[in-house]
């Protein structure tokens, strides 16, 4: 006899997982929400929120490194490291506890364990105080993520060498550090250990870092990292590594020696798919072991559910939470489909990136006629007043009706100005739109007015 009979059940409580089971009870059905470890996922144990409070640290320690140009005179200021990383963890304990206390507010009934599928319509679970329960549901939810990869010739078993939860949990600033990966995670946590004082070395497989992004944007991000001294080898990969004392020595590509107290693997992720019982349910799976769905977000077996980085899709923990609202709308008798052509994503270097549907080349390979407007923070009175001067905005339309197909943007608060964008674009507003909206002087927003204007040659400031 089942220890809990619900309408949903949800395996995995980050952002997709849970956000899917509030809205699901918003909604009126019984939630089982189960999780091995603590609520919030990756996102907020070891991504988002730790790293961005990072990020804020390092940014006001750069800040404040620069008062003596605002007129301030402030002795050279010192991190804590220890202190630094005690606020980063309070944040994570104080977020957790607002989680549950949403889960009990929704009436979520949050179980603390590993769940398995044993067959369809039912999980085995093995809580936390080692007691075996069995949780009969209508519906299933699969939402249990993903995890750092390895590359050889590395072992993240061994000391020193660290994913993303790696870093996050080390008690002392490191000398050095080599990042194996100059993607979005690798370029952000070089920029903050830079700012700490580390010394940085990026290794790069790709011709250039954060490789999913505009060229004039990653080619910016690479002019302001080698300024802050930090070391950037391109087409090129770890061959091999030894200990010796308390370095790694790494050889790379062209035969390159790098000596470095600690290293970083960032080279994507795989899916959290084994050990979850989705042999036993029938879920059909891809060679990669993502789960196949559709755009309701259903897989195969009728009932069962998948949502964020387990489907392979964009791994963003907005997107999870956004299709954890679509399959529980669905599960709760509303139809709804999934679309992926405004997705907002920022990456938090110094300065800051905003992106949102499609970049120039991407339009032009969809053989679409496009105009672009672009307004240099340059022209920007706000940002002379802040001292942050460096970076664009560029709005990509359709040429021949005004409809907006995507921005690029680089600068300071590029990760809120990009919304802007967003919204008109979910609005189906046209670019023109944008430009004729009176924007508050002297603010970073009125940017995107002025790149909206340059859209038609009447930038005033351009």
């Amino acid at each position: 006899m089942a220890d809990e009979k619900v309408d949903l059940a949800v395996l995995g409580g980050g952002p997709g997982g849970y956000v899917a089971s509030v809205r699901a009870s918003k909604l009126g059905l019984k939630v089982a929400l189960i999780e091995k470890d603590n609520p919030g996922g990756v996102c907020l144990n070891s991504g988002c929120i730790p790293t961005k409070t990072l990020y804020h640290i390092a940014r006001t320690l750069e800040e404040i490194k620069k008062s003596k140009e605002l007129g301030i005179k402030v002795s050279s200021p010192e991190l804590d490291f220890k202190a630094a990383a005690a606020r980063k963890d309070s944040i994570i304990e104080m977020q957790v506890k607002g989680l549950e206390n949403i889960f009990k507010k929704n009436n979520v009934k949050l179980i603390k364990g590993r769940g398995e599928i044993v067959e369809k319509g039912k999980i085995a679970v093995k809580t936390a105080d080692n007691r075996q329960m069995e949780i009969e549901a209508k519906n299933i939810i699969i939402a249990t993520g993903s995890s750092a990869a390895n590359v050889e010739p590395f072992d993240l078993s061994e000391n020193g060498v660290m994913d993303n939860t790696g870093i996050l949990s080390l008690d002392r600033l490191p000398e050095s550090l080599l990042i194996v990966g100059g993607g979005v995670i690798g370029c952000e946590f070089a920029n903050i250990f830079s700012s700490f004082g580390t010394r940085v070395t990026i290794v790069e497989i790709l011709p250039g870092i954060l490789s999913t992004e505009d060229e004039e944007v990653s080619g910016i991000i690479k002019e302001v990292f080698k300024r802050k001294g930090i070391e950037i080898f391109t087409d090129s990969k770890v061959e091999s590594f030894k200990k010796s004392g308390g370095n790694f020595e790494c050889t790379i590509s062209g035969g390159k020696k790098i000596s470095s107290e600690k290293i970083l693997l960032s080279v994507g992720r795989k899916p959290n798919s084994t050990g979850i019982g989705l042999e036993k349910a029938g879920v059909e799976v891809g060679d990669r072991g993502y789960i196949k769905v559709d755009s309701h977000l259903k897989t195969n077996v009728d009932g069962i559910y998948a949502v964020g980085d387990i489907t392979g899709g964009l791994q963003l923990a907005h997107v999870a939470s956004k299709e954890g609202k679509i399959a529980a709308e669905n599960i709760a008798g509303t139809e709804k489909e999934i679309s992926y052509k405004v997705i907002p994503w920022a990456v938090f270097t110094s300065p800051e990136i905003g992106t949102v549907g499609l970049s120039e080349k991407q339009a032009r390979g969809k053989n679409i006629k496009i105009h672009t407007g672009t307004f240099p923070f340059s022209s920007s009175g706000r940002a002379y007043i802040s001292g942050e001067t460096e970076g664009f905005i560029k709005i990509i339309a359709d040429s021949q009706t005004g409809e907006i197909l995507g921005a690029r943007m680089i600068g300071p608060g590029a990760s809120e100005l990009v919304h802007e964008v967003a919204v008109a674009m979910e609005a189906e507003l046209l670019v023109d739109d944008i430009a004729s909206t009176v924007h508050s002087h002297p603010t970073f927003s009125e940017t995107v007015m002025e790149a909206a204007e340059d859209y038609s040659g009447m930038s005033t400031h351009r």
